[in-house]
């Protein structure tokens, strides 16, 4: 099994170059001068902005969707509805023509009439 030795490190360290500054001190720096706030407006506070400003249009995006789809159950409810009444509508003119009455009046126009004799009864003997 091997053994743990520590690394010698041969050359110095070279030193880093600086760090360029990032968005939020960009956006801080901005600030400061556009509106002459010095140093009272640190990158924290406008880390903190930021991310209320994102909360925001994030709650105002959820509020957009839950009313659209209101709007869309309402609609879909209304749909239902009419073909409900339309579906109710189209069966009773349904039972109201299947009456042997109503049958009996369409087919006198065709030159049928109701038999009012009833049928006679076969009879086979063996």
């Amino acid at each position: 099994m091997a053994t743990n030795t520590f690394r010698h490190r041969s050359a110095p360290a070279v030193p880093k170059a600086p760090r360029k500054a990032g968005l939020f001190e960009r956006i801080n720096t901005w600030l400061s001068n556009r509106f002459n706030l010095g140093d009272s407006l640190p990158t924290e506070t406008l880390k903190r902005i930021v991310w209320l400003g994102v909360l925001c249009i994030f709650y105002i995006y959820v509020q957009h969707s839950y009313e659209g789809f209101i709007k869309k159950i309402e609609k879909t409810r209304n749909d239902m509805e009419e073909k409900r009444a339309e579906y109710i509508s189209q069966k009773s003119r349904y039972m109201f023509a299947s009456k042997q009455s109503e049958i009996a009046k369409k087919l006198t126009d065709k030159g049928l009439e109701e038999n009012i004799t009833p049928p006679n009864k076969i009879v086979v003997k063996e």
